[in-house]
Parts: C-alpha cells; sequence; structure tokens
C-alpha cells in the first residue's frame, strides 16, 4: 500500500505515529521522497478515461473527448480533490442502482464529493436535487462539475441529512457513518422513499444492513464487486 500525507503542520509527527503503529501490528514500512501538489494533480489523469457504467450512463473527464450513442447520458467530471471518479466499487455500484431506479424526486446525494451520484441524477430526468457534503473543498468541486454538466442542483455544505422527505437519497459514504445516521437517513426518506449506499466492505454489510433495517428500512437489493457493496432499501 501507498499512503501520501499533506505536508501540512505537524505532518512529520503523524508519519512518526503512523510508522510506529503499523510496526507494532508486525507491517514493515518505509518511506520515499515528496510529491509536489502540482504533479499530483495532473499525473493521476493519464489513468483515467470514459467509463460506461451501465446501458446508459457514461462518466468522462473533463479533458477526455467522447462520442456517445444516442441512448447515453453523459456525466463530464473533473473529480479534484473531491472522491467521486465513478471508478471506484463503491461509487459505481451506486451508479448502476441509480441507472435502475432514477428518475425520482426530490432527490439528496448526501456526502457528495465530486457531485458524480448528483449529476448523474440529473441526466437520468431527476429536476429537484439538494447535494450536501461536510467539506467546503468537495462542495466547490461538485458546484464546478455541475456547472460544467450544465444541470441545475442545489449544492451546500451541510453535515447532516436536511429534514425533508425525499423519494431518492443516495449516500456513498462508510459503514460506520451509515450506522451513525440509520434514523437521520430513515427520518429524510418520504414512504416509499429509496435508499441507494455505498462505502461498504464486505464485512460489513450485514452490520450496516442491521442498523438500517432497526431504523425501519426494508433492504430491497444488494450488489457485491471485489469486496464492495451497495445497497438499496426503501421506506415503507
Amino acid at each position: 500500500y501507498l499512503v501520501y500525507l499533506p505536508q501540512e503542520p505537524g505532518w512529520q509527527e503523524r508519519l512518526a505515529l503512523l510508522q510506529r503503529l503499523l510496526q507494532e501490528k508486525g507491517l514493515a514500512v518505509s518511506t520515499g521522497g515528496q510529491v509536489r501538489d502540482e504533479d499530483w494533480a495532473e499525473n493521476w489523469k493519464q489513468f483515467y478515461h470514459p467509463l460506461e457504467v451501465g446501458p446508459r450512463l457514461v462518466i468522462c473527464p473533463s479533458w477526455e473527448k467522447f462520442s456517445p450513442r444516442p441512448e447515453q447520458l453523459v456525466v463530464i467530471l473533473d473529480p479534484g480533490s473531491a472522491f467521486g471518479t465513478g471508478y471506484h466499487w463503491s461509487t459505481r455500484l451506486c451508479l448502476e442502482f441509480l441507472e435502475e431506479v432514477a428518475p425520482r424526486e426530490p432527490m439528496l446525494d448526501l456526502g457528495t464529493g465530486s457531485g458524480i451520484l448528483a449529476i448523474a441524477g440529473a441526466r437520468l430526468g431527476v429536476s429537484d436535487i439538494l447535494a450536501v457534503d461536510n467539506d467546503p473543498v468537495a462542495v466547490k468541486v461538485a458546484k464546478e462539475n455541475v456547472a460544467v454538466n450544465g444541470v441545475s442542483i442545489q449544492v451546500e455544505v451541510a453535515d447532516r441529512a436536511p429534514a425533508r422527505g425525499y423519494a431518492l437519497v443516495t449516500a456513498n459514504l462508510i459503514a460506520s457513518v451509515l450506522v451513525e445516521m440509520a434514523a437521520d437517513l430513515f427520518a429524510c426518506l418520504a414512504p416509499q422513499g429509496l435508499l441507494i449506499c455505498g462505502g461498504i466492505i464486505r464485512e460489513r454489510k450485514d452490520e450496516v444492513v442491521e442498523a438500517l433495517s432497526a431504523a425501519g428500512l426494508t433492504l430491497k437489493d444488494s450488489k457485491e464487486r471485489e469486496d464492495w457493496v451497495s445497497l438499496l432499501l426503501e421506506r415503507s
């Protein structure tokens, strides 16, 4: 594994602590050189090309050209410093579910990151979308991607699910956050509203399903790829 740490104040101490903790676990740890921000920001782009998610959705980097077939819907994306390229299975599985159930509105994209799920929802015909994230950098990136795609999506900084009856909620987070927010996720859904959640490793799938079920949601379907799980649940 490769781990990159930003050179913020105290980074040497954090690196030393990380090394010690890993070595205590019996892992061999070595350190390499430093990578300039501008190199990191540009070099990764060579590995990111148009991705056909399913029958309709295509994720296309802003610096690439793609000629879609008539039935295809293109999401133009520059992830920048935010999570969500579509290449990771946690996002891709959510996109697959979104293709199956959209359009439904209103829609909430919780933890929007790059805005990929919200923009995909708009491409699939949802006109009333709120995208929120607790990271101002992610919100800035999402707003830029929304503008590039020419869609109408409200993007805001928030760390909780707004209290409104949403017909569709996407939450590509992590297992522990989904468990912690289970009651809030139930509360923000309208009756018969659907929740698409991702970012769940297979070992924690049952824990997440149990928490969401206890909150009042019913599991409708699940998708698994390479140890990652996405769930589709309904509020009855």
